[in-house]
């Protein structure tokens, strides 16, 4: 595989968000806002498109590492072969803190939730964000799901309060990472592109309401930079 030409989708740098922070509200079917305002639109996200050249990694794959680029590709099989039950899940789950455990050295890892992404179209009156067994459309735009602001809320919501009480101290180092696997052998369509987080300008970092059934958070929208460098 060679480098291809593809359509990114950036969030457009429209005087809008000058005065209105941008904001996406993923709610539930029986939220109340789907019957006091049916038909009403949860986001004030534009978009622009742009075509990019996602460069090919393969041939120096091993020099990509998660300290210097942001992201890393690993071979590890999974031995959960599929993911239709909650046991599925939460065994997928513990799997991947091993993982993490061992590729970072980590002396701790918890694994807070699990995605199922495939190519389709769904409306809003399918998304249950609280259903472990969800499978999601494609996430819209280029994205970074932390921000500076959200990362320590993260933790702070997530981790146990056992666990907090032991690591949070100055001489632990906490990091907030997702892992990545195709559901098929070949990702033809919607496939996985990172971009490499030195060519990041921290200007074109657009932080963004998020939503969801558990509270709001914050995840960052990129706006368009020739300099940005992307890769499969």
């Amino acid at each position: 595989m060679s480098d291809i030409e593809a359509v990114l989708e950036h969030l457009a740098n429209l005087p809008l968000y000058e005065d209105e922070k941008p904001y996406l509200a993923l709610l539930p079917p029986s939220h109340p806002i789907h019957k006091l305002s049916p038909g009403k639109r949860l986001n004030n996200l534009e978009w622009e498109s742009y075509d990019t050249t996602i460069h090919d990694i393969r041939p120096d794959i091993q020099n990509y590492k998660i300290d210097e680029c942001g992201f890393q590709v690993l071979d590890h099989e999974s031995k959960v072969k599929n993911l239709e039950t909650v046991e599925s899940v939460v065994a997928y789950r513990r799997e991947t803190e091993g993982l993490l455990k061992e590729v970072l050295g980590a002396e701790f890892a918890f694994c807070y939730d699990l995605a199922l992404r495939e190519n389709v179209k769904w409306g809003r009156s399918e998304l249950d964000l609280l259903d472990p067994l969800l499978v999601q459309g494609p996430a819209r735009g280029v994205h970074n799901d932390v921000t500076a602001m959200s990362g320590p809320a993260m933790i702070n919501r997530h981790l146990p309060e056992d666990v907090k009480h032991q690591y949070c101290s100055p001489y632990y180092r906490y990091r907030i990472v997702n892992t990545w696997r195709t559901l098929n052998p070949v990702a033809k369509d919607r496939p996985l592109t990172f971009c490499d987080y030195q060519t990041v300008d921290p200007d074109d970092l657009m932080p963004a309401d998020r939503i969801i059934p558990v509270g709001a958070s914050e995840v960052y929208y990129l706006l368009h930079n020739l300099e940005q460098r992307w890769v499969t």
